[in-house]
């Protein structure tokens, strides 16, 4: 049986914002090959680690271990010549990432970081528009109106508006990273996504006139024969994520259950 990981999504999410996603691809082939939690890292080890990750150079492996050392994530034992494996767990409750999400991960899919990150943005603000919607019953957004059915309703299955503006604000990175995001997330079928736009304006001038005048401006493309303003796309996750243990608050801060 293949092996593996429920990944926090909060750890993907603070390794683009803070730029060490190839650090934590290695941290995750650690994680995959070593299910007891240590390894000694030897000469073979880090061989043949190297050539799955395809690193030409031992400077960028110890660069990688010295990374994951000085993070608390790889723990050395003098007395027995063993590094050990921090748990997902005790990293998630180290920098107190609350959310209960996590992404599954094997040996397969590890490498796709990239994909992987877009997929969690987007799915995650997927699920949130319908949480949000549900509470509300029915929400505006950008010339477009969407109603909650019904409490049998499989929104999991329904696309839901994500803008690349909003995963911009939400998650502090930049328009072009959160479309490359999901570009990737797209090449890899984990996110099914839908361009959306508006009826066709025949007044070019009038739709040049509207953009300049909006406090949010609209793209305005040239499509199926006429000039439309571009809508937000809307996307669904076409994979599931994992449930992790919540926390209960106490006086002295969170611990698992």
């Amino acid at each position: 049986m293949t092996r593996e990981l429920s990944v926090p999504i909060q750890l993907f999410i603070d390794a683009q914002q803070k730029s060490y996603a190839k650090k934590l691809r290695f941290f995750l082939l650690l994680k995959l090959l070593y299910t007891c939690g240590k390894t000694r890292l030897e000469e073979d080890e880090l061989l043949f680690i190297e050539f799955i990750e395809e690193i030409r150079c031992r400077k960028t492996s110890l660069g990688y271990i010295e990374f994951l050392r000085e993070k608390g994530w790889l723990l050395y034992n003098e007395k027995t010549g063993y590094y050990l494996l921090k748990s997902f767990e005790r990293i998630r409750r180290e920098n107190n990432w609350k959310v209960s999400l996590a992404f599954p991960i094997d040996i397969s899919s590890y490498r796709n970081i990239k994909a992987v990150t877009g997929a969690v943005v987007y799915g995650y603000l997927h699920k949130d528009f319908w949480r949000k919607l549900k509470r509300k019953k029915s929400v505006r957004l950008k010339d477009s109106t969407y109603h909650f059915l019904s409490p049998k309703f499989n929104y999991k299955e329904k696309p839901a508006p994500v803008s690349v503006l909003g995963i911009c604000k939400i998650f502090n990175i930049s328009p072009s990273t959160a479309t490359k995001l999901k570009n990737e997330a797209l090449r890899h079928k984990l996110l099914f996504v839908q361009k959306n736009y508006s009826a066709g304006i025949p007044n070019k001038k009038a739709m040049e006139l509207c953009i300049k005048y909006q406090e949010a401006p609209n793209t305005m493309v040239f499509q199926n024969g006429a000039n439309r303003f571009q809508l937000i796309d809307t996307v669904y996750p076409l994979f599931h994520f994992k449930k992790l243990k919540k926390w209960k608050t106490y006086s002295k801060g969170y611990i698992e259950i």
